[in-house]
């Protein structure tokens, strides 16, 4: 027999629903908030059931309360809007969403961390306090978390810098006049700006000069072989050859011209540089 404890009902609540889920018998002392699961002994698979959903509890309910603390009492942040976006990006990266975040395997295991602990007291029998388990069992899971949420901040700030460098392109991009109504921007493996025959657009790089750069941002920043060449010409329409949409380039260069862009599968070029489009 396992008994477990607690003094938040809440907490009780979700745990015997998790059971009763799992189709455990339970023996239920709901005054005194005390759970009690019958278990053979050497029973291991229904300990490890129990520990599951013990886990599953701890994580569901306390994951995002533990990151919102950790972001306000560690790195001081205070809006609840950027704490919420915050969080959501390091559950995304803690569940292995994020592919553009490399080394995110560790993050993964936590809910697995979270499991040994609980298995480890579940599997002595006894009785078991709930509320000290979260503070004296959970410490490894919550080291993860705060690393979790180190790795959401940065890759939080990158999004705001990059967010920021975006806007400052579009409001460049409105300055500009269209020097040229339509480019073709083809993507094989390398990028290539041509006009209208399919030969290689060159623009002098003596005449790229802008008189007015928001934001205090600087042509060092822009990419200067294909984006900078754009942004100088502001085509009225750009014909994109690709067969990868999601390119890092390619997608600047979607959010900074935005409806300007007309997509097609880079086979097409081979049609529409023939003259029979």
């Amino acid at each position: 027999m396992v008994s477990l404890t607690f003094k938040n009902k809440a907490d009780y609540d979700v745990l015997h629903a998790a059971l009763c889920l799992r189709g455990k018998e339970t023996l239920e002392n709901e005054a005194e908030m005390v759970l009690s699961i019958p278990i053979e002994p050497y029973d291991s698979r229904t300990c490890f059931e129990i520990a599951d959903c013990l886990a599953h509890c701890v994580k569901t309910t306390y994951e995002k309360v533990w990151m919102q603390n950790i972001l306000r009492t560690s790195y001081y942040f205070k809006d609840r809007e950027e704490i919420d976006e915050i969080c959501g990006l390091a559950r995304s990266i803690g569940d292995g969403d994020r592919i553009d975040v490399p080394r995110t395997e560790g993050y993964r295991e936590r809910f697995t961390i979270l499991r040994d602990a609980a298995f480890g007291c579940i599997e002595q029998g006894g009785t078991i306090s709930f509320d000290s388990f979260l503070v004296f069992r959970t410490r490894p899971y919550q080291k993860l978390l705060s690393a979790l949420v180190a790795e959401a901040i940065d890759e939080y700030k990158l999004e705001q810098e990059y967010q920021n460098f975006i806007e400052a392109l579009r409001q460049l991009l409105q300055l500009r006049n269209p020097k040229q109504k339509e480019v073709n921007l083809l993507f094989d493996g390398e990028y290539h700006l041509v006009d209208e025959k399919g030969v290689k657009l060159v623009v002098d790089s003596m005449d790229m000069y802008f008189e007015e750069l928001p934001n205090e941002l600087t042509t060092d920043e822009i990419d200067p072989d294909i984006l900078l060449p754009l942004l100088y010409l502001a085509p009225e329409e750009i014909n994109v050859f690709t067969d990868d949409i999601e390119e890092g380039l390619t997608q600047t260069i979607r959010n900074v011209f935005q409806e300007r862009l007309r997509f097609f599968p880079f086979h097409m070029s081979k049609i529409f540089f023939s003259g029979n489009h």
